[in-house]
């Protein structure tokens, strides 16, 4: 295949019906092939990014002017360096669970915690109902602190923070939702 260039689309709206099919439909009047999409609705509002690759006489500017006129949503995008292929999926990766009281700081504090022992979050979803607060994170802990020092010290942080944290394999996921 010719060289081609990686782009990453960011799209944000208020959530209507069509927006998936605007901006594919656009990205592929281009000659965009999509590697990778991950679209949600957070209170009201469509968000959705997106890696595709794109022949090489189609530059960013070009992309995000045919996505303007394809869809009224705001639409960003930027170049990336690299290849498309997977990176190589680590077998420390594990899904952390905290749920506690909401309040102001907890995403920020959780996120702290993992940053400062080497731990990177892959994936983050969150949810309030009442004055319930419930994260669920897909960590990979393959460069932080050993696992036995991370689990310590992640009991301690919930002991202090007022969460309840529980820490899981991520395979646990995978064999329970996969037939």
């Amino acid at each position: 295949m010719a060289e081609r260039q990686i782009m990453v689309i960011s799209v944000m709206d208020r959530d209507r019906p069509g927006i998936v099919a605007e901006v594919t439909e656009g990205v592929s009047a281009l000659g965009g092939n999509l590697a990778d999409l991950r679209e949600s609705v957070l209170c009201g509002w469509f968000t959705m990014i997106l890696v595709a690759s794109f022949p090489a006489d189609v530059d960013a500017a070009r992309v995000e002017q045919a996505l303007a006129k394809s869809t009224s949503s705001r639409v960003s995008v930027v170049p990336a360096e690299g290849s498309m292929a997977e990176t190589e999926a680590s077998d420390q990766v594990y899904v952390l669970t905290a749920v506690g009281r909401d309040r102001v700081g907890l995403v920020a504090r959780v996120s702290r915690f993992c940053f400062d022992r080497g731990v990177n979050i892959l994936d983050l979803a969150s949810h309030v109902d009442g004055d319930q607060y419930t994260m669920m994170l897909q960590i990979d802990l393959a460069d932080a602190v050993s696992r036995g020092d991370f689990k310590a010290a992640l009991t301690r942080f919930g002991d202090e923070s007022g969460l309840k944290l529980v820490l899981q394999h991520n395979d646990i996921f995978r064999a329970t939702n996969e037939i």
